[in-house]
């Protein structure tokens, strides 16, 4: 499943740090003002450097060479970013004055893949920072990484790409046997957990409604935000439904009420008031550990008409995305799927950490100094 040069430079690194005792490598406790130091002789950071460059390295390799997809290097600013603020917002955007242009740095590139799909291209993507403005918390950066794909072709296409990348990310990780059994919170466990998802051939799926059903039967009403725009479930309430169906592998929730995604997400053809789309849940590997959505998926928007009742519907001024309207009335348009996977998110999930922070080398947090 990994290339062989690959897998040699993997166990060569893993192998530097065989003879180090694990009580070398403990996590410090995020300090602004003394982190710089900590980079500069804690052992932690060291093993998670090169978890990261090997997360990196297979990414690059699963998708610009198994997948012949194009890499893109893209733009930090945007005046049109991927989740406006409306009913379908999954973060805050970072607005910025560039010059005398009010702009907003980017949460996410799909929106320069598409129109690259319309020139000749079936898939690219990227490896690139995205930045958001919501408060920091235990699931959110400012700043995180960010692996994101956009096909031509419908979602089916789509998600066994998807777990086809998990399952390469798995085994990459199986191979920094010495570096998980000296960062991890719990060795054994993440490569049970790893082993599950490379021997398990598709990850089961629910739809939105059920996950909500699951949760409401087993009295857990509060963890579901019902409003008259729809529904969402809340992290705590991912880790619970995780926890209520018993999976130890990734799980599949599709299908989510229209109101309450991205505008650009296409609505279901058989409910108007759905859409075509899913995020991928983990279950936490120890008691407290991240767990949730990590991994986020869509089918686009094809129809100018109901892109606009999106965008009315979750009361979003059209203006900054009549460009990305006009992409439909092209000739040469294709239906493009995309998706998007938090790095920092995954390594917190494999590692058993419970602060994504821990798994950053350079945290940007809102109001916080950092150096460097």
């Amino acid at each position: 499943m990994i290339p062989r040069h690959i897998k040699e430079l993997i166990l060569k690194d893993d192998m530097g740090f065989a003879n180090f005792p694990v009580s070398a490598f403990s996590a410090p406790v995020y300090n602004p003002k003394s982190h710089y130091k900590e980079l500069t002789r804690r052992a932690y950071f060291r093993a998670l450097l090169v978890l990261r460059h090997y997360i990196k390295s297979i990414s690059d390799h699963y998708f610009g060479i198994e997948q012949n997809a194009k890499n893109i290097d893209l733009f930090m600013m945007t005046p049109s970013i991927s989740s406006p603020s409306g009913q379908g917002s999954d973060s805050e955007a970072i607005p910025i004055v560039f010059g005398k242009l009010n702009t907003f740095l980017v949460d996410s590139s799909q929106f320069g893949f598409e129109p690259l799909l319309m020139n000749g291209f079936e898939k690219v993507y990227c490896y690139l920072p995205s930045m958001r403005g919501e408060d920091c918390d235990n699931r959110h950066l400012n700043q995180f990484f960010h692996c994101e794909l956009e096909i031509k072709g419908k979602i089916e296409e789509l998600v066994p790409i998807i777990e086809q990348y998990v399952k390469k990310l798995s085994a990459t990780l199986l191979l920094l046997n010495n570096i998980i059994d000296r960062i991890s919170q719990s060795p054994n466990t993440t490569k049970e957990y790893l082993n599950k998802i490379l021997n398990t051939n598709k990850f089961p799926e629910i739809s939105f409604d059920e996950a909500v059903e699951i949760l409401i039967k087993n009295n857990k009403n509060d963890l579901v935000n019902f409003t008259d725009k729809g529904r969402d479930i809340s992290s705590a309430g991912e880790i619970e439904l995780m926890k209520i169906l018993n999976v130890k592998t990734p799980l599949w929730v599709k299908n989510f009420d229209r109101n309450r995604v991205p505008f650009y997400q296409k609505p279901d053809p058989d409910n108007f008031n759905k859409t075509v789309n899913a995020d991928l849940l983990f279950p936490p590997i120890i008691n407290g550990s991240f767990g949730g959505e990590v991994l986020g998926c869509g089918e686009r928007q094809e129809n100018e008409k109901t892109m606009y009742e999106s965008l009315a519907r979750q009361g979003i001024a059209p203006g900054p995305y009549e460009w990305y309207i006009d992409l439909r009335r092209m000739p040469n348009y294709k239906t493009t799927s995309g998706f998007g996977l938090g790095i920092e998110r995954f390594i917190a999930w494999v590692l058993g950490k419970h602060d994504i922070k821990d798994v950053i080398i350079y945290p940007r947090l809102k109001n916080v100094i950092t150096y460097p």
